[in-house]
């Protein structure tokens, strides 16, 4: 009898909790007109889209954007809600210069409720030893360091609104099935989200993760991936490129980046869904993980011994 009265408790505070929880989840913050989002990397992709769905929604919204073409396809899909600004998020004078922006365009007293760091591109998809300083540096200036120059230099305004901040990471942030640059500064962005989330949160600001599966974007160019790897591949001596395959190589990085592109998901809402819930809920989530294989394959992947794991996934590419 005890272990049935036992049972059933735990089973009946489970339902309490989950059901409490959705319910916290599911509320919405007010005044949705009066407030502000800044999102970096709005030339395509989740940022573009995530632009005109909280423009739809009634916010106003900053569109960082990297060049004048892709500002200028955000500002004929968007109403006057929506200012776009120039943004290269690898460059501290141009995250200033658009703090300046963002801060003369504001009404007086009024701060920025919520930053999406979206930015981000795949860098060299060649082996480790075939990436040199430089191209480890390139993927993390735009993945990694730009966030956080975002995220340092746009804190006085988020804290002034008592705001929010949402990093996009991938779940090749948490299993590494992708190449050293992409796979190092998206853990990257990990550490820094789980620890920002700590150091703010007492000044009321929330922080969350955005973990996307495979979702077809224009950041994976296989024709350009592979262009970048056979020149990589082409620096080294013969001795180098047979450890790997030799051309060999560079048919396998051609195969796997087409197989990514062609089973990934060419709907992107499911993402733009959660940066949405994680700038329009009272209570977001802490981290979200949009994509059929984040939640089902990759996720559960990340609790299976190391050894077990490699088993799953075999050799990189």
């Amino acid at each position: 009898m005890f272990r049935i009265a036992t049972g059933a408790a735990l089973l009946t505070a489970t339902i309490i909790y989950y059901v409490v929880d959705k319910i916290m989840h599911s509320l919405k913050v007010g005044n949705i007109t009066d407030k502000y989002v800044f999102i970096t990397g709005c030339d395509s992709g989740f940022g573009h889209l995530a632009a005109k769905q909280l423009d739809k929604l009634g916010f106003h919204v900053f569109a960082g954007c990297l060049t004048k073409e892709g500002a200028k396809s955000v500002r004929e899909s968007c109403s006057s809600r929506v200012t776009t600004v120039e943004l290269d998020v690898r460059s501290t004078e141009s995250i200033q210069q658009a703090v300046k922006q963002v801060e003369s365009s504001l009404p007086p007293g009024t701060g920025i409720w919520a930053l999406i760091n979206n930015a981000g591109i795949i860098g060299l998809a060649a082996p480790a030893e075939m990436c040199s300083r430089e191209d480890v540096q390139e993927a993390l200036s735009v993945n990694l360091l730009g966030p956080i120059d975002v995220t340092r230099h746009f804190l006085p305004l988020i804290r002034k609104s008592q705001g929010r901040i949402v990093n996009t990471s991938s779940i090749g942030g948490r299993v590494a099935v992708v190449s050293i640059p992409y796979t190092v500064s998206k853990f990257g962005v990990q550490g820094f989200s789980e620890r920002l989330r700590r150091e703010v949160s007492q000044q009321d600001i929330k922080v969350s993760i955005v973990e996307p599966g495979a979702f077809r974007t224009p950041i994976v160019n296989v024709d350009k991936i592979v262009q970048d790897v056979q020149e990589a591949f082409n620096k080294h001596s013969p001795d180098i490129q047979d450890v790997y395959g030799g051309p060999e190589l560079i048919n396998r990085v051609r195969a796997f980046y087409t197989a990514v592109q062609t089973s990934s998901t060419a709907n992107i809402e499911p993402v733009v869904k959660a940066y949405i819930h994680a700038v329009a809920s009272k209570y977001p989530h802490r981290r979200y993980r949009p994509g059929w294989d984040a939640k089902w394959y990759f996720s559960p992947l990340c609790l299976l011994p190391d050894s077990i794991a490699d088993l799953v996934l075999g050799p990189a590419a």
